[in-house]
């Protein structure tokens, strides 16, 4: 309830943003299940378990159907939650004393710019789209692991020992994930195209999903240090 000036000696209330963030890590998951299920209803990808079966990338997920438009409805919005995400990362790192995690918006940033232009050009046909797509997918996923490795850096090196504790898990998961891209890379070098193109699908499903599992373990510290917005103990309204 708005409160009038006569009433203005209330408490502070802090409205904890951890919600927020696990809204912001799990819509993209969650879109992408939805979407492979309805495409899969309507004939357009196989049915199957896609992280090991490899039987369907996600982008075909939302390239047909009523699936294109679930898709693109869910994953814009997602697009500047994900922005936001690091926006307040930023904040946070800043609030703590940690000029470095500036770099961290910027890049969060970023990462979210490119995943625009690979959700608006999926179901269209044409080199241009292709070539936006691509873009799109390797500076989303390269960015984000990047600003992923920065944020743990710099919990690990806080002086908090809940943050400490909190930024070597993320570096840890970083690490492994920055090993599977890896695996992936090589595999894609050696193997004969028949063969990789087989299993390839499977390394995209399972990144995607490692790089949530960081999200949900950076929501974590946030719940367990109590980040939140703070509203005014007085406010004008005259």
């Amino acid at each position: 309830m708005i409160q009038t000036a006569q009433r203005r000696n209330v408490q502070d209330r802090v409205i904890p943003l951890a919600g927020l963030g696990l809204v912001t890590v799990l819509l993209p998951l969650l879109t992408f299940h939805i979407t492979y299920l309805v495409s899969a209803s309507q004939g357009y990808v196989d049915w199957c378990v896609p992280y090991w079966d490899a039987c369907t990338s996600i982008s075909a997920t939302g390239r047909d159907g009523a699936g294109y438009f679930i898709f693109k409805g869910l994953m814009l919005p997602a697009i500047t939650l994900q922005v936001l995400f690091w926006a307040i990362n930023h904040q946070w790192l800043k609030a703590l004393g940690y000029p470095r995690g500036k770099g961290v918006g910027w890049i969060g940033l970023a990462a979210g710019g490119c995943l625009l232009p690979y959700v608006m050009s999926l179901g269209h046909a044409g080199d241009a789209f292709e070539l936006a797509r691509r873009v799109g997918t390797v500076g989303n996923v390269g960015l984000t692991g990047i600003v992923q490795i920065l944020l743990g850096a710099v919990l690990w090196r806080s002086s908090y020992p809940l943050l400490i504790r909190g930024g070597r898990r993320l570096l840890m998961l970083s690490g492994f994930t920055l090993g599977v891209a890896m695996v992936s890379l090589i595999l894609q070098s050696v193997l004969p195209e028949v063969h990789w193109d087989s299993i390839k699908y499977a390394f995209d499903w399972n990144l995607i999903i490692l790089l949530n599992i960081h999200g949900i373990g950076v929501v974590l510290l946030w719940w367990k240090s109590g980040l939140g917005v703070t509203l005014p103990r007085t406010m004008n309204l005259e």
